[in-house]
């Protein structure tokens, strides 16, 4: 960003949006490197000559950040549980979730859905990286969408006033949601997050 600034060059829309949302700084810089296509999945590893598993953490296809945020079984059914509680339907890619996806959305509503979709990506990188780095046990869809509720509140702090009511609702209507689902079709869901 820097670069671009000292060159004269304008800051892409990303820019601007990302850096105006109300989130933790380590937050939008990782943010950031995952629009840039940056983060250290595996497969940006191994172009750095890394040569371990290549492997998605949750299923046998390589990790790339398509594949962790948006293809993978347990990407999938997170963004299924978002489309069926708020009916936004999933972002094809990272430049597609922040740029035209919530195209047609007023700032203040797109702007506090940016921040859910910030805590959602947030909480599967973490959950990722306890499984890669600390061999924990992978964790349930469940389990990272709490996680993600949990930073969507925390980060309610630095919102304005009546935005934290609305975010402490969602997330209560998400984490319901997404109990009645898992209630109802758990033992499948469980069953295909086995290593």
């Amino acid at each position: 960003m820097y670069r671009e600034i000292i060159n004269g060059g304008s800051l892409q829309l990303i820019n601007k949006s990302l850096w105006k949302l109300k989130l933790p700084l380590k937050v939008k810089v990782f943010l950031w490197f995952l629009h840039r296509g940056v983060i250290l999945t595996k497969d940006n590893l191994v172009r750095r000559n890394w040569h371990g598993n290549e492997k998605c953490c949750y299923c046998s296809n390589n990790e790339t950040i398509q594949h962790l945020f948006f293809e993978c079984h347990m990407a999938r059914l997170i963004w299924r549980i978002i489309h069926t509680t708020f009916g936004l339907k999933k972002p094809n890619n990272v430049i597609h979730m922040f740029g035209t996806w919530l195209q047609g959305i007023r700032w203040k509503e797109n702007s506090l859905i940016l921040t859910g979709v910030s805590a959602i990506c947030w909480a599967m990188w973490l959950s990722r990286n306890d499984i890669v780095f600390d061999k924990v046990n992978p964790q349930s869809c469940l389990q990272i969408l709490f996680r993600a509720t949990y930073w969507i509140r925390f980060w309610a702090l630095l919102q304005k006033e009546e935005d934290k009511i609305t975010i402490s609702e969602n997330c209560r209507v998400l984490e319901s949601i997404a109990m009645e689902i898992f209630a109802r079709n758990g033992w499948r869901f469980s069953n295909r997050l086995r290593l």
